[in-house]
């Protein structure tokens, strides 16, 4: 998708907590599908940090 169609917010960076309240599932089921990378991530440290517009493309199937 060209980056002037994406929304804004697509390069918002989102914590788990984050990510478990939009995606209104248990923070074990997201750490679990971080771990096995099921969800696009990155881990800084011992924490993960999550790209909005990426999980918005593996939600719609493209990732």
């Amino acid at each position: 998708m060209p980056s002037s169609s994406r929304p804004a917010d697509d390069d918002e960076v989102l914590t788990v907590d984050e990510l478990v309240s939009w995606l209104r599932l248990s923070e074990s089921t997201v750490l679990k599908l971080l771990s096995e990378r099921a969800i696009p991530a990155r881990k800084v440290g011992h924490q993960w940090r999550i790209r909005r517009g990426r999980v918005r493309d593996w939600l719609d199937g493209h990732e």
